[in-house]
């Protein structure tokens, strides 16, 4: 396999689904030197290839365009950007290597990444549509929220944060801003000036596990409120015991647990 590097190409994420290359390839064109920035790598292992590569170039946009694409689609993160960096292939005579009709991503797509993409051509006659496996390294950027000065745990983030373009690593999910800003979370642990708040380092509203809180028990037109006591569950959820032993999940508005009964 030869690895050829592509000049900065990024492509705004689409509405999950599969993509046609032909709508694409004719709004899609390469430029810009690659940034020197690796991906990590995925484990998922590629099936058998034959050996040999063939070269990707400014002349097969259709390929570029279709695996960008592609990889925007299968995002799992809020309009975010793919900056396709290299495609590895197999030389092979199947029209999708160069031209797909459809690309098919081996996983969701949550950060930069390696990953295995399938390329399928178009069928010819009766014959059923040419298939191969190719690699493509990416980085995914997105807006996120970056803390603007050191935030103590407990805090809330209100104010704290800004909107910043950043990558996007495996593993690592960035917190929603507008919920920051509007819920009144605050920082699960302490943030440095500049660091991005990803979903795991941020606690929604409510009281902490062992807290006393009144429980709002709503049904239809009906509303009971009971004092209740916090219990951990589910991050970014609120939940409670009641004096019967019922426990319930709801949300916290207005120094109360709202829970809709069924």
């Amino acid at each position: 396999m030869a690895m050829v590097v592509l000049g900065a190409f990024t492509i705004d994420r689409p509405r999950f689904g599969r993509v046609s290359a032909a709508a694409l390839a004719a709004a899609i064109a390469l430029g810009g030197a690659a940034p020197a920035a690796s991906a990590e790598s995925d484990a998922m292992q590629l099936p058998a290839v034959r050996s040999g590569a063939a070269s990707v170039t400014e002349a097969e946009p259709a390929l570029t365009a279709a695996v960008a694409a592609a990889l925007a689609a299968a995002s799992t993160v809020p309009d975010a950007r793919v900056e396709l960096l290299a495609i590895e292939r197999p030389r092979s005579a199947c029209a999708a290597s160069a031209n797909p009709e459809r690309v098919e991503v081996s996983r969701p797509v949550d950060g930069s990444a390696r990953l295995a993409v399938k390329l399928i051509g178009p069928a010819r006659g009766a014959a059923p549509p040419c298939e191969t496996w190719a690699w493509a390294r990416f980085r995914l950027l997105a807006p996120v929220p970056v803390a603007v000065r050191a935030v103590r745990a407990g805090e809330p983030l209100a104010g704290a944060t800004r909107s910043s373009d950043r990558e996007i690593k495996v593993g690592h999910a960035p917190a929603d801003l507008a919920s920051l800003e509007s819920r009144g979370a605050t920082a699960d642990r302490a943030l440095a000036t500049g660091q991005i708040v990803e979903s795991d380092m941020v606690r929604a509203p409510g009281p902490r596990p062992g807290e006393p809180v009144k429980v709002v028990l709503i049904a239809g037109a009906l509303a009971i409120e009971q004092t209740g006591r916090a219990v951990p569950c589910a991050r970014n959820h609120n939940c409670a015991v009641l004096p019967s032993g019922r426990h319930v999940d709801g949300a916290f508005v207005d120094g109360r647990l709202l829970v809709q009964m069924p």
